[in-house]
């Protein structure tokens, strides 16, 4: 079958494998035969976790040992179980590793970096590779020391991938190297002995399998390559290929190739050294992760993997005169929660805190340190406002934007929205960084005179925090001041990353209903929560027989925890209301599971490319399931997409491997909203059900939005939007945003269906902005004319971090030196077009030649590489004389060099008949000058006497 062939291919994680002596074997025997980025990732994280949790006692358990792990495989449970036990959740250390494997991944599929041979170690580019590794270790210690982990992930991804590639692309196993490259992303060591442009490399090899094809000299003299791959750049003969069917160059000469990707000869050229390659770009992963150890604390490495139990306490308060309970609430839930888990690797990652009121909101409070936490909530006072409506959206938009993926938000205000139009950002934000949002209300949607107001409130005014709530599987609790201490409990229930929701339920009327949720053997600490006038409401267990568990009442808000252990089945709530109402049932488990949309990617790196933003609605696609916690006895069998309409489409889980992964094709996702539920059995044959708590927005285009420029404070930054249409030709307006200044540039375009639209666009950093602040940018595609009501919008965001003056590069501009010509031009050709010239330049740039482009000309540019240097190649016809090249590094910094082709004045290929007239024109010279000697000489005889004197 193909699709398993692409996840053994791009996406096959399987169970950890434990780095110790008797390791190797058990590794070796995988059963795929190959090993995969992936696999060789999710080993080294899982290696740096024991470490750092072997180096760090727990406060309260008793300490790891490194011999309770010898002769065991590896896994995630193992470890994080060991060390927290009950209290962690893997979930967020999935969540961590999956964007970490996948821009791994992605290096293979995304257009900016798939053919690029730097970050791949291709076409002899070894020391450009190991300075882009160099400098994007620099970006990931300035992410992780920013906070942005999100970002650093996406680049130690991306790093590995470069890293890993170095021993399967290049020379370094076959000339018998046991170990790993001591320089490789060392900083301040470089990467010597590499082989010249003009040393022949390779030799030709006929066969799938290429034994020795490797140049003698080369192995000789201990020198370093790496294959060509593609078209780009040409290989010049007799270098080495990489080799496989998708390598356009392995028929030049020399054929065959060196790669050491798989363990089968017709992908990879060198598969028999495929283990020791594999083997070795472990090590060096593991050396990598290690060594970061000394640049940042333990506790950021942590985060970066994504070992949390908690990872914000995260409020948006609104800070009006009415507001003073709510603030107390908050401020006592946050202290009991910041003295439960006191001292403890479970404590919060971070406090934030986004204030708000009329006109203002922000700035955002955002620390790791409780006690300053709870400074800057002392520090709060009601005051001013009375009137609605309040910028509730704005300071949730950045609470967003701060707050960590797989987080809850908690609003409390008592007052609507004065920014309703934030709304699809808002969704689209919690859509993509998966969080949730609960809001809690102090004022009934009844009541319309406990605030003073400018005019007549409206009862539904609170319906815009309903549907958010709901896009998010949050609730929307209403309750007055007196009760408000007791209902913002729910944060505390809500303070632990193995929460699963069990039901969700929001109702536009009232009336008799019942309502059933499923509890099974993993779960405990469920616990209901009803919101409405209920007139009468029971809970019966799966025997029908009543339970009546802890309940409390608050108002119109009712609060029931059941009992553990819990009969497993089908738990059933019978209500009776008068009014619309909301129930959400929730509990704790160590059962749950990710999941992810992608889309098979055929050509030269074939595999499965995740979509990280939104999918794309009407297209088929591959649905990977991400299972956490699941035992060996329990399965999933099936996957559901329900849309907002009930509507239910339902497709069948296959298991990928021993990793807890599961596949499913969809033939047609969605348009619009709609969530995802995964069903299977647990180790008895019982019914086991999880639900992802979000929705989904599915939409007929994606937008992309990139920047390769550093950011500095008091400057304008382009930007780059890339927006793709998948559905029927539409306008669409497209808006982009950030955090940090008012400017939302609107433009409109008119697309086809198919078509891709670039737009560059900019954006100004204040003055005042500090270091290491991580700007967001937001882009938003809406249908023109309001066709978003049934047309979804797309969206994508881009984290850029501020630098200070003092991290800006200082490094010098390369080194051009006067290029040589290896052809030329004829004065005055009669036929331009069948002359040509050609011009090399050998750069010397410290962060290397990313490309080459000719702005004024009408030649080719070529990179190519030359012993580490980068090398230019131009070639021209002779109907332009002259060319302008612009060089641009990986630092983004950008050079011209000028070229004017070398002129001779004797067309080549007549020389011979210009000799054959140089005679004449040497006799026809003499001739004249003789004439002309004499004639002069007649003219000076005045006089008879004056030819005689001459005569004698």
């Amino acid at each position: 079958m193909l699709l398993p062939f692409l996840f053994l291919w791009s996406l096959a994680i399987p169970g950890g494998l434990a780095f110790f002596p008797n390791f190797w074997s058990k590794f070796l025997s995988f059963t795929w035969g190959s090993f995969t980025h992936q696999d060789l990732t999710e080993e080294a994280v899982l290696n740096i976790t024991l470490q750092i949790l072997l180096d760090n006692k727990h406060p309260t358990r008793p300490p790891l040992r490194w011999e309770d792990f010898e002769d065991k495989t590896l896994t995630a449970d193992a470890i994080l179980g060991a060390y927290y036990g009950e209290e962690m959740s893997l979930r967020p250390f999935r969540a961590a590793l999956k964007q970490i494997v996948s821009a791994n991944a992605n290096m293979d599929f995304l257009n900016g970096t798939r053919n690029d041979p730097i970050m791949h170690f291709d076409s002899e580019r070894v020391r450009q590779g190991n300075s882009l590794l160099l400098r994007a270790r620099e970006d990931l210690l300035r992410n992780m020391r920013a906070k942005e982990y999100e970002g650093a992930r996406e680049i130690l991804g991306q790093i590995l991938h470069s890293l890993q590639d170095f021993y399967s692309h290049t020379n370094w196993v076959e000339l018998g190297n046991t170990n790993v490259h001591p320089n490789l992303g060392v900083p301040g060591k470089d990467i010597d002995s590499i082989a010249e442009v003009s040393e022949q490399t390779c030799t030709d090899c006929a066969d799938a399998s290429c034994q020795n094809n490797i140049a003698a000299a080369i192995q000789k003299r201990h020198l370093l390559t790496s294959g060509y791959y593609g078209v780009s750049p040409v290989k010049p003969r007799g270098k080495c290929s990489h080799g496989g069917p998708f390598d356009d160059s392995r028929e030049r000469s020399a054929r065959g190739g060196i790669n050491k990707d798989t363990a089968t000869a017709i992908f990879s050229p060198h598969h028999f050294l495929h283990e020791k390659a594999a083997i070795l770009a472990l090590k060096a992963t593991i050396k990598f992760l290690s060594e970061l150890r000394t640049d940042v604390s333990d506790r950021d490495v942590l985060r970066l993997l994504g070992v949390s139990a908690f990872p914000a306490l995260s409020f948006v308060l609104d800070t009006t005169g009415s507001m003073g309970e709510e603030i107390t609430s908050a401020r006592l839930q946050s202290r009991s929660i910041i003295q439960r888990q006191h001292r403890t690797l479970l404590a919060p990652d971070y406090y934030i805190l986004v204030p708000f009121n009329d006109p203002s909101f922000g700035p955002v409070y955002k620390t790791s340190d409780p006690d300053e936490f709870l400074k800057v909530l002392d520090s709060l006072h009601a005051l001013g406002g009375g009137d609605e409506p309040e910028m509730c959206l704005s300071a949730l938009q950045l609470a967003l934007i701060n707050t960590p993926p797989l987080s809850e938000i908690f609003v409390f205000t008592d007052a609507s929205s004065k920014d309703a139009h934030l709304q699809s950002t808002v969704e689209a934000l919690i859509q993509e960084r998966k969080m949730k949002v609960s809001f809690l209300i102090t004022e009934d949607p009844s009541r319309l005179s406990s605030r003073s107001r400018r005019e007549v409130l409206h009862p539904n005014r609170f319906d815009l925090y309903a549907d958010l709530a709901s896009v998010s599987g949050g609730q929307i609790i209403f309750t007055n001041n007196q009760d408000i201490s007791e209902v913002a409990k729910v944060i505390t229930d809500s303070a632990y990353f193995d929460v699963v929701t069990l039901l969700h339920v929001q109702t536009s009327e009232g009336g008799i209903a019942h309502h059933v949720f499923l509890v099974d053997e993993f779960l405990h600490n469920v616990t209901i929560y009803i919101n409405g006038d209920v007139r009468e409401f029971r809970v019966h267990d799966p025997t029908g027989r009543k339970q009546n568990g802890r309940r409390q009442t608050y108002g119109r808000f009712t609060r029931v925890l059941l009992s553990d252990p819990l009969l497993v089945g089908n738990w059933t709530i019978y209500m009776k209301t008068v009014e619309p109402y909301s129930v959400h049932v929730q509990g704790r488990s160590s059962v749950d599971f990710l999941y992810y949309f992608g889309v098979p990617v055929n050509g030269s790196h074939p595999g499965l490319y995740q979509l990280n933003n939104q999918p794309v609605a009407g297209v088929p696609a591959i649905l990977v399931v991400d299972a956490v916690g699941l035992p060996e006895s329990a399965n999933l069998s099936l996957v559901s997409l329900t849309a907002r309409n009930g509507k239910t489409q339902t497709a069948e889980l296959e298991m990928a491997n021993q990793g807890g992964l599961f596949i499913a094709k969809i033939n047609e996702i969605p348009v619009g909203e709609f969530s995802v539920g995964v069903r299977g059995q647990d180790g008895r044959g019982l019914e086991l059900k999880r639900e992802a708590p979000q929705q989904l927005s599915a939409a007929e285009c994606i937008v992309e939005v990139s920047s390769n420029s550093l950011v500095t404070p008091g400057t304008s930054h382009p930007i780059s939007m890339k927006i793709t249409n998948f559905g029927e030709a539409h306008c669409y307006s497209i808006t982009m945003s950030n955090d940090v200044n008012k400017d939302s540039p609107t433009f409109r375009v008119q697309m086809g269906s198919g078509k891709t639209e670039v737009r560059m666009m900019e954006i100004r950093t204040p003055d005042n902005t500090k270091q290491n602040t991580v700007i967001t940018v937001m882009m938003k595609a809406d249908v023109c004319g309001g066709g978003g009501l049934l047309q979804p919008p797309c969206f994508s965001h881009l984290s850029l971090i501020v630098i200070g003056d003092n991290e800006t590069s200082t490094a010098p501009p390369p080194v051009l030196p006067q290029p040589s010509y290896l052809q030329s031009c004829p004065l005055a050709p009669s036929h331009c077009k069948d002359h040509h010239w050609i011009a090399i330049l050998l750069v010397t740039d410290i962060n290397g030649i990313h490309s080459v482009h000719v702005v004024n000309g009408s030649g080719t540019a070529a990179l190519y590489s030359d012993a580490g240097n980068d090398g230019v190649e131009y070639t021209s016809d002779c109907c332009h004389f002259h060319a302008e090249l612009l060089l641009t590094n990986h630092k983004g910094a950008v050079w011209s060099c000028s070229l004017s082709a070398p002129v001779t004045s004797v067309q080549a290929g007549h020389k011979a008949h210009y000799l054959l007239f140089i005679p004449l024109l040497l006799i026809l010279a003499v001739g004249l000058g003789i004439c002309y000697f004499q004639k002069k000489r007649n003219a000076n005889y005045n006089s008879p006497e004056d030819c005689k004197k001459e005569s004698c």
